[in-house]
């Protein structure tokens, strides 16, 4: 009344001019707001699409950076060539820069962190599997992970954590790692069932080991195993083939030893027309990679000692090479390293319970 008295003097009360000013301004208000709700729309959507392109670049272990050289640019290729302009006015809204897809992974893991943490306080009972490894910088890293199982028997599996140990790396510090992590996920040790590690004696030492410790913390035994890896390895040390390998490490260092000869191996299985270009390197820290190594020279023995013979080399491996007897030896190892590596692939995995 006070701002606006002219409106009551052109527009009365119960007249028709009053009753379509009114339409005009309801109008005019929905028109507003519809622009608001869907520049909201548009940018929800941006906005998830963001959270979902940083979680496929944390899933295929991405450069964060691909998201702004690479996932973008694609993204604006694909449209227009379709000739989407709509799509291509939608592509601006993408944030998809290094720091933001490094701040959308940190807050995907501590989502999935929490709902971890809210299942293990849920659960009957779970397990632990730990490891003890170093990386790159000869840092020692401990891997926990975890295995839990509720009242509906649903299985959760995953990483607990992933804790550094700058100092030295004996049962007790192990187990204070491991206690450490364990407090701040708020785990009930009471729900412990079993825990799984190698062979290491910082892990299984009777006396001073991080299992003992932690039974002499729990105040109660629990069930402990060990790696399916570290079993192969202490069979494999019974079952004595060092003579088989000693061969096959030398045969293949000798020629991918050096660029001369393994460029001249490369040429003679390619004039023989072979199925495979070239031999394998042994690596002792990767658990596959002996049963490659043996398939891949068992296929290409017969090249091997041809190309030796023809460098004058290694007279002494070459009579193991035509050696009926060391070929039974070769061809043992081959199928038994082979099961094994298929063993393993089938054990890798989430809900394995075999």
């Amino acid at each position: 009344t006070s701002n606006h008295a002219d409106i009551a003097e052109q527009y009365p009360i119960g007249s028709d001019l009053r009753s379509n000013l009114i339409c005009r301004k309801e109008k005019s208000l929905s028109g507003q707001q519809s622009v608001f709700v869907k520049i909201k729309d548009h940018s929800k959507s941006a906005l998830v699409a963001s959270y979902e392109m940083a979680f496929l670049l944390a899933k295929k272990k991405k450069p964060f950076t691909d998201g702004e050289e690479m996932i973008k640019p694609a993204l604006e290729i694909a449209a227009k060539m379709i000739g989407d302009q709509h799509v291509s006015r939608k592509l601006n809204q993408l944030t998809l820069s290094n720091n933001t897809m490094t701040r959308r992974v940190g807050e995907l893991a501590n989502d999935v962190h929490r709902q971890v943490a809210q299942q293990i306080q849920n659960c009957k009972y779970f397990s632990l599997a730990m490891d003890e490894s170093t990386d790159i910088s000869d840092t020692a890293q401990l891997a926990v992970f975890i295995r839990s199982v509720g009242d509906d028997i649903e299985l959760i599996e995953e990483l607990l954590g992933l804790e550094s140990i700058h100092e030295t790396t004996k049962g007790s510090d192990l187990f204070d790692t491991l206690k450490l992590c364990a407090e701040r996920n708020n785990i009930d040790w009471t729900k412990l069932d079993s825990i799984c590690s190698d062979g290491a004696p910082a892990l299984t030492g009777k006396q001073s080991g991080c299992l003992a410790l932690l039974e002499k913390f729990l105040c109660r035994p629990v069930l402990k195993y060990h790696c399916i890896i570290h079993q192969e390895a202490l069979c494999g040390k019974t079952l004595s083939m060092k003579h088989v390998m000693d061969v096959v490490v030398k045969c293949v260092n000798k020629i991918r030893g050096r660029a001369l000869n393994r460029r001249e191996f490369r040429q003679f299985l390619c004039i023989l027309q072979e199925e495979y270009g070239e031999l394998l390197f042994h690596c002792d820290v990767r658990s596959l990679s002996k049963g490659k190594v043996l398939s891949r020279f068992w296929e290409l023995k017969e090249s091997v000692y041809l190309f030796l013979s023809e460098i004058d080399d290694l007279q002494t491996e070459r009579e193991c090479i035509v050696c009926d007897e060391w070929l039974n030896d070769l061809a043992f190892l081959v199928d038994i390293t082979s099961h094994l590596n298929t063993l393993n692939v089938n054990l890798q995995g989430k809900e394995k319970l075999f």
